[in-house]
């Protein structure tokens, strides 16, 4: 029996900010999207789980591209763009309702770094997610690990005090859903919020 929904926030919850800081960097760097993709990859996925902080991020930018980079430009980037145009998406928070509605718990696993965080704290979603029932957030900044890394996983279940197998998890990548559908949880790969909802109501959740 299924007692609790693990969900992912970033394009499931909230939209993709990710275009508008690119074109932001891109316009006033004078660089490539695809460079600074090629480079931002690998340093996020360190700065995700505090292997580097904002200060290394940007000082490693600097010397992979070797361009000087106006501190004033870089400070609080990350913050503010997140902050600023990081939008709702309405009918997954409609199901989130429905969901706390009909008594199941809710969980959270997110890759996000810190300037993220505090963005979501300070627009209200994290008290808004905690309204909602959100018992669980295991947030990859937090705890060292990111997803598709099983142990992130497992660090949700155990807070949950649920076996795997008791838990749906639902994300947009399809590595991160395979990740937790080796370690027998139900999974449901998230498209749009009207497919989500019709998944659900196929396994009895609404």
């Amino acid at each position: 029996m299924i007692k609790a929904v693990i969900f992912d926030f970033g394009s499931v919850l909230v939209g993709d900010e990710w275009r508008v800081i690119y074109k932001e960097i891109t316009q006033r760097l004078k660089i490539s999207e695809e460079k600074v993709r090629e480079i931002w990859k690998p340093l996020l996925k360190k700065w995700n789980i505090g292997e580097i902080n904002e200060e290394k991020f940007w000082k490693e930018f600097k010397k992979q591209t070797n361009i000087k980079i106006n501190r004033k430009f870089t400070k609080d980037l990350f913050f503010r763009t997140y902050q600023d145009h990081t939008k709702d998406i309405n009918g997954s928070w409609e199901i989130l309702a429905e969901l706390k509605a009909r008594k199941i718990r809710l969980a959270l696993i997110t890759n996000i770094i810190p300037p993220h965080v505090k963005a979501q704290k300070e627009t209200g979603r994290i008290k808004r997610l905690k309204d909602l029932g959100f018992e669980v957030f295991v947030l990859s900044c937090k705890v060292g690990v990111r997803k598709p890394d099983p142990r992130i996983y497992k660090i949700a279940l155990e807070k949950l005090n649920l076996p795997a197998e008791a838990c749906v998890f639902i994300d947009d990548k399809l590595e991160n859903i395979e990740a937790a559908k080796k370690l027998g949880m139900q999974v449901i790969h998230f498209q749009t919020p009207e497919k989500l909802k019709e998944e659900l109501t196929k396994i009895g959740l609404l």
